[in-house]
């Protein structure tokens, strides 16, 4: 149940079978409250005063003149206390009378009247009423010695739940401190995590192109040949050189060098599948990682390739296109695939030199197809 709709007793599961065992923990008797309860009929008139001198007692000290602060709330505490005075003498100690001493003590915690300030103040109010009981009592009948005492257990029954609710409104705060620590301590992680992530991320990327850089690019590679090696699949790999790529950093500068490389790794990746892996090799040389695919398929991603980095190429460029793939026919061996792939796009830069057009030499087995 939210504890909004609770009660302060029903959240600090306190019970008429509580408040019972603590009347007999204070040694609070029936005849205790016939006492309090004879005594109501003489003693309320003396309340006005009790507590006008109690106030001015109070506001004598600096701390509790503070927490005060003005005339307003300084009546508004008189009629409390004159209230609070009269259910003393009023007989009925109830889990209604409790909630009200609950209810006290939360009232006190929130305003910051701290458990000594409290304290203080209880026993002076108790000084009062022993004074008024030692002048008055015997008087009107009664016996001065057992009211006091009736009085005192009163009180130290009352200051029990009091401080219960100080307590637990301590606990409260803490436990919503220790909430509050732990999500962000949660949010904290989730920073470090993702910021990890990211600076994992970072130094995996080559920073011109945001393409894999070769050290990421051999642990795809690593991983992805151990996992078609177990299914007997296939793997292919695509060796990518820009031609006469030296010349245009020479004659146009590197600047027009950098917007080339660019091209071709937004080619790159508006090309790829998700399951593909791009990568800048090194310089102009560029690989991309195609799982599950066979060499023979190879020429219809260039294709695609060719197509869109002659959309986004700011000069007359074209792509040399090595192709080999790791098979149960080709083997299963990386520095081999490489090896290959390399070769074939040799091959390729040779026939572009004399065509100027785009070339793809993918090896397929032992054999060699343009």
């Amino acid at each position: 149940m939210n504890k909004v709709f609770q009660s302060l007793s029903e959240q600090m599961r306190i019970t008429d079978h509580d408040i019972e065992r603590r009347k007999v923990f204070m040694s609070f008797t029936n005849k205790d409250v016939s006492i309090l309860k004879e005594a109501s009929s003489w003693i309320t008139s003396f309340i006005p005063e009790i507590v006008r001198q109690f106030y001015v007692l109070q506001t004598g000290i600096p701390e509790i003149a503070l927490i005060i602060g003005d005339r307003e709330t300084l009546n508004n505490l008189h009629k409390s206390m004159q209230v609070y005075v009269c259910e003393l003498f009023e007989g009925e100690y109830d889990l209604t009378y409790v909630e009200k001493r609950l209810r006290i003590g939360k009232v006190h915690h929130r305003i910051g009247v701290s458990p000594k300030l409290y304290l203080s103040g209880i026993n002076q109010l108790q000084l009062l009423l022993e004074d008024i009981i030692d002048g008055n009592a015997e008087e009107n009948g009664m016996n001065a010695k057992d009211l006091k005492r009736a009085v005192r257990k009163l009180m130290y029954f009352d200051n029990q739940f009091v401080f219960d609710t100080y307590i637990s409104s301590l606990q409260l705060e803490v436990e919503s401190v220790n909430h509050q620590l732990e999500d962000y301590a949660s949010r904290l992680e989730d920073t470090v995590a993702e910021r990890t992530r990211e600076l994992t991320e970072l130094s995996q990327k080559d920073p011109l192109t945001n393409l894999y850089n070769q050290r990421a690019f051999y642990e795809h590679l690593e991983k992805g040949m151990s996992q078609v090696e177990r299914v007997g699949g296939a793997y292919s790999l695509l060796y990518i050189d820009v031609n006469k790529f030296k010349a245009i950093n020479d004659i146009k500068g590197h600047k027009v060098g950098d917007e080339i490389l660019i091209a071709v790794s937004k080619a790159i990746s508006s090309t790829i599948r998700k399951q593909e892996t791009a990568a800048r090799y090194g310089g102009d040389e560029f690989c991309i990682l195609l799982p599950n695919t066979k060499a023979e398929n190879l020429s219809f991603y260039c294709e695609r390739l060719f197509d869109a980095f002659d959309k986004m190429k700011p000069l007359d460029v074209t792509l040399s296109v090595g192709g080999a793939e790791m098979s149960p026919a080709a083997g299963y061996n990386i520095d081999d695939l490489i090896i290959r792939a390399d070769k074939q796009m040799y091959l390729a830069k040779q026939k572009a030199h004399t065509t100027g057009k785009h070339q793809l030499r993918v090896e397929i087995k032992t054999l060699e197809q343009v």
